[in-house]
């Protein structure tokens, strides 16, 4: 059950607490859950929905960097509010907070009184009980929900969300081809061999199906078949009632879903939209990873003309939460590179938002193109397990990351142990910030002077920490050898904690 949070500001306990809303509109705010943390990396616990209390203990003496990342990370997670105590760890408001929250769509609250974040949580359980028993008595508390995520034009991926959480299992949408389009994102049971699968209806026309990956039951039907209504309801609010997939659409869809791998069958479908290569020319695939909070029918319609300013005539579509894009031009990798970052500026120019785009291997064999399509969403998937949140990314860019994804856990584990477990110990108990200069150090191909300029700090310092690592490490930082083996640790520790360096840092995630 959803609670608007103006309502949830003013309970005793939140009015007690003296909040100051910064930015974001309470009333369009719809509340789950009030939850208190002082976990920087909040954003990989959270579910959506929530209003996230805190001191600000796990931000004092971040970067002004990472702040904002908090921030962007708590909101890609769904979390509607963050209440700030102030007096503990911030004296002043944050002002990159309060600029990241306007940019992303947050609430921000500052609270200027003390009060036990235990005592906001109990109060707004003791609200939520008392609207569901009253909803209980009435009617059907799981519909007034589902219709209050709709009505909050949340989108689709946080509908399915709230009816993943009904169903106790993972939710996904299909089209009417059977292709996924998109997925509940909260942690959840899937099974693999039961479904409960109810046909989406707009209109009297069939546009996909809902499914609820577990065992059917009663109640697992129910969940279904008013799912399957507020869905209904959703995508006829963004897409009208009588939407059909395009053709560039239908062409995508088959490609990410294998279906078309004959060199000819995709000429031949390419074919009818007029989309046909030169010699010497291939087709650029490019995925772009959707702004949940956005419609996809938008998102799509941005990344098209971004992509069509640089490719000329381009197909565009969206699979399962991607947006996609075929556009031609030459193979050459720096050429590739400098549109796809010319691609990415136009959408933030016309959007707002910085994009972060897959670009796959340059296709030159029409039957390698289901092949380029996977990759760069694959792509996309590496960025977002190395902390990567914008910018572009080449295959080459995320090739190392994906072969060192196939080494086994313990393995890996052992690795980064071996090769600077040491400064991440360091790091631990002294709050230091070796692991971070030396990522840098090694961005910085070994150039003192450009790593002291990144960190922000004197070179007299960087030398002082530099040192300091080779001492703890027992490696010579102009050895080759040694730099290497730090690199590919470095590397297996972002894959290991989806962690950034220079954007953000905690040693116990290891």
């Amino acid at each position: 059950m959803l609670v608007p949070l103006t309502e949830v500001l003013e309970m005793p306990s939140f009015r007690a607490a003296v909040p100051v809303v910064h930015t974001g509109d309470p009333a369009r705010a719809m509340v789950r859950w009030v939850h208190s943390s002082e976990v920087y990396e909040m954003g990989a616990l959270l579910a959506g929905g929530e209003v996230l209390l805190t001191t600000g203990l796990g931000l004092h003496g971040r970067s002004a960097a990472q702040l904002a990342e908090y921030v962007r990370q708590v909101s890609d997670a769904g979390c509607v509010a963050v209440a700030m105590e102030m007096g503990r760890s911030f004296l002043e408001v944050p002002r990159v907070m309060v600029d990241a929250a306007s940019k992303h769509g947050l609430v921000f609250i500052t609270l200027h009184a003390v009060v036990p974040f235990e005592r906001m949580v109990e109060d707004f359980h003791e609200m939520l009980l008392r609207r569901k028993l009253r909803a209980a008595r009435y009617g059907e508390p799981l519909w007034q929900d589902l219709l209050s995520v709709v009505l909050a034009g949340d989108g689709l991926r946080v509908l399915l969300d709230a009816i993943s959480r009904a169903a106790g299992c993972v939710v996904e949408f299909h089209d009417v081809e059977g292709q996924l389009i998109e997925r509940s994102r909260i942690q959840s049971v899937a099974s693999k061999r039961h479904r409960v699968v109810t046909e989406v209806r707009v209109a009297g026309v069939p546009m996909g199906t809902l499914v609820l990956c577990g065992r059917e039951t009663g109640r697992l039907r129910a969940v279904a078949e008013r799912g399957a209504v507020a869905v209904a309801l959703e995508i006829g609010r963004h897409h009208g009632y009588n939407s059909r997939p395009s053709v560039a659409q239908s062409i995508l869809t088959d490609l990410a879903a294998g279906a078309l791998q004959s060199a000819g069958d995709v000429a031949r479908r390419l074919g009818d939209t007029g989309f046909a290569l030169a010699s010497g020319q291939a087709v650029l695939v490019v995925a772009m990873d959707a702004n949940p909070r956005v419609p996809l029918g938008e998102e799509t319609v941005a990344l098209e003309a971004a992509c069509a300013a640089e490719f000329g005539p381009v197909l565009a579509g969206s699979v399962g939460g991607h947006v996609l894009a075929l556009g031609r031009g030459t193979p050459h990798l720096q050429w590739v590179r400098r549109t796809a970052e010319s691609i990415a500026d136009r959408f933030r120019r016309s959007t707002g938002r910085q994009p972060l785009l897959g670009v796959a291997a340059p296709v030159l064999d029409l039957g390698d193109l289901s092949a380029g399509v996977r990759q760069a969403r694959e792509v996309l998937r590496t960025a977002q397990r190395i902390g990567v949140r914008s910018g572009v990314l080449l295959q080459r860019d995320v090739g190392l990351h994906q072969l060192l994804a196939e080494v086994p856990a313990e393995s890996l584990r052992a690795f980064i142990s071996e090769q600077m477990g040491a400064l991440i110990d360091h790091d631990r108990e002294r709050a230091s910030d070796l692991v971070r200069t030396l990522d840098a150090y090694l961005a910085a191909n070994g150039v003192k002077s450009s790593t002291a300029l990144a960190l922000g700090i004197r070179r007299q310092t960087l030398y002082s920490r530099l040192a300091r690592i080779e001492r703890l490490l027992g490696v010579d930082l102009t050895d080759r050898t040694h730099l290497s083996g730090l690199s590919l640790a470095l590397a297996a520790w972002r894959m290991r904690t989806g962690l950034d360096p220079q954007a953000a840092f905690d040693p116990g995630r290891l």
